[in-house]
């Protein structure tokens, strides 16, 4: 029995946030068995199941059964067809959801669209009805059905469901632009209209035009795809990005464009996402290969397809000199600084936080910090590191671009994909050198990172910031708060720290301290005249009980750090900085 898919879809209310969905199933025997119709629980590059379904209204038609969270049972015996409607609400404005209003509409396939349980590679056609001055903006391939044309009808194609979920659709009214590189079409759909000036657009193209040719020639010159689509959403809601084969979705600040430090951070998502056209997308683990669209997709490996992205991203922007020296150390500084002050760096390694993804990263709570790390924070500075032990083992002749390129010849190139456990061999493979020290030690182990040493083949030091000279210690509680309703509650402790030690919990609230009533979020003019190693009285409120807690304050946890050239670095050392960061 072999199926087609249909998806009619049109705006039923944008000021409601609606979307409206007619799918038909057809089949060219007639439809003598049930069939099972399912929405993806998940979007591949956002490794958390979301239950997509939860936002399906009313679907009816074809003796519609709800047979799971996320299925439904339809038939229709005898037939060569059966058809059913649903509404979509659609009002989360993130790169892997859904958003309509008035402006626009933002669709991602994974939350979208009905799939046929056992059949993901059935050819799909999709029928956009557009309101006036609306257009549709998409890599999906266009389609045409003949007297069903029109200005206001969009119609395109997807072979099957992964490239349904692969490619976006924006509808709206978006500021494009278009440009070449290396021969291959790319373009900007920036949203809201008007939202960028000309001259902004202007650098906004040029500089990305810099950035895909530096991506590029990290894979000896080949681009994957034949055209690219970077779908740009600037709101202040959030920011993030999500990769696709030959598009990826962007979210980011209104105010990118009026800072340097705003703009590097666009430019640095830009690269990342489109990064990930060949380390990810192309170059797969085997833990996501194929994708599973209802159920979690495990690999070990997520340190390295986000962490080693998150790695290239900058340094992409440094090789394309769009950044300094400075600004990329001062990043790489901050990134260092804020682990290094995360308790879970000593409890999570970078191989489980790949495999946890789908429980921890993206679910945070009160006590993520003391229990896990980011891959992509902790897999950037491990990959940074590793580029320079490359190097350095080597006497210059291999560094982590190797390892890349490696990867998309052997790899990515070829369709075929990563053995989970395969990493330390290929890394030993491309360098010719044994590395199995750094694979227990910084992926396979949680504990701190050895900075001095390998930091010192490029005559680097890392540093804490220090106070003023003659500024007093400054004491702290340990603990974060936020404010709710006028009072001040403590949102997380750091274990091992002041308030955890005297007994202080999230969520208690906090009535006063060292004997002054905390008003809004005043905790730190509390303990002005105290510091490190005081014991002062914290007063809280738990469970409609007044408690008091001695604490004994500490010293502030070094979070701020800087790398600096050593003055005396010697020729080897300043020739490795050269060669890692340029002149």
């Amino acid at each position: 029995m072999a199926l087609t898919l249909h998806h009619d879809v049109s705006i039923a209310d944008a000021r409601a946030h609606l979307l409206a969905i007619e799918t038909t199933v057809r089949s060219d025997d007639p439809l003598t068995e049930p069939l099972t119709l399912f929405m993806p629980v998940w979007t591949p590059g956002s490794y958390l199941v979301r239950e997509y379904a939860r936002h399906v209204e009313s679907l009816k038609g074809a003796g519609a059964r709800k047979v799971r969270k996320n299925a439904w049972e339809v038939e229709a015996p005898g037939e060569r067809s059966l058809t059913v409607r649903y509404r979509l609400y659609c009002n989360e404005l993130t790169v892997r959801t859904n958003h309509i209003d008035e402006t626009h509409a933002l669709l991602n396939g994974a939350a979208t669209f009905l799939a046929v349980d056992g059949h993901e590679g059935i050819r799909t056609t999709i029928r956009v009805h557009l309101p006036e001055g609306w257009r549709a903006i998409t890599q999906l391939s266009k389609a045409a059905t003949p007297g069903l044309e029109g200005p206001l009808v969009a119609q395109f194609e997807a072979p099957d469901l992964d490239t349904l979920v692969d490619c976006p659709i924006a509808l709206g009214r978006y500021e494009e632009e278009s440009f070449d590189v290396l021969g291959k079409e790319h373009a900007f759909a920036i949203w809201p209209e008007g939202s960028v000036s000309a001259a902004d657009r202007a650098r906004l193209v040029r500089d990305t035009r810099e950035i895909m040719q530096g991506l590029a020639r990290l894979f000896g010159g080949v681009v994957p795809y034949e055209k690219y689509l970077f779908l740009l959403h600037l709101s202040p809601r959030g920011r993030g990005g999500l990769e696709h084969a030959s598009c990826s979705t962007l979210l980011a600040s209104p105010a990118s464009f009026a800072t340097r430090a705003g703009y590097l951070d666009l430019l640095s998502l830009i690269a990342h996402e489109a990064l990930h056209a060949w380390n990810v997308k192309r170059i797969r683990p085997q833990g996501l290969s194929p994708y599973r669209y209802q159920d979690e997709n495990y690999t070990r490996l997520l340190w390295w397809f986000e962490g080693a992205t998150s790695y290239y991203d900058w340094l992409t922007l440094r090789a394309t000199k769009l950044c300094t020296i400075e600004e990329y150390l001062e990043h790489l500084a901050g990134e260092i600084g804020h682990l290094d002050v995360m308790p879970g760096r000593l409890v999570h390694s970078l191989e489980e936080a790949s495999f946890d993804a789908w429980i921890k990263l993206y679910r945070p709570d009160e006590n993520s910090a003391n229990s896990s790390i980011s891959y992509y924070r902790k897999g950037e500075i491990v990959c940074a590191l590793l580029d320079l032990e490359l190097r350095a083992r080597t006497g210059g002749r291999v560094g982590l671009g190797a390892v890349l390129l490696h990867l998309w010849e052997r790899f990515g190139a070829r369709g075929e994909a990563v053995p989970e456990s395969g990493m330390q061999d290929i890394f030993e493979r491309v360098s010719g050198v044994p590395l199995a020290d750094l694979f227990d030690a910084w992926i396979r182990s949680p504990g701190d990172l050895d900075y001095e040493r390998t930091l010192g083949f490029a005559g680097l030091r890392l540093e804490h910031k220090d106070p003023p000279e003659g500024t007093p210690a400054r004491p702290s509680l340990g603990w974060k708060t936020r404010t709710d309703g006028g009072r001040t509650v403590v949102a997380s402790v750091t274990r091992g720290r002041a308030a955890q030690r005297g007994g202080v919990d999230p969520g208690d609230e906090i009535v006063a301290v060292a004997g002054k009533r905390v008003e809004g979020s005043n905790v730190e003019a509390c303990l002005v005249g105290s510091k490190p190693g005081d014991t002062v009285e914290v007063t809280i409120a738990r469970d409609g009980r007044l408690a008091t807690r001695s604490v004994v304050l500490d010293e502030p946890l070094e979070g701020k750090a800087k790398l600096v050239q050593v003055f005396n670095a010697t020729p080897a050392q300043r020739a490795m900085l050269a060669s890692w960061l340029g002149e």
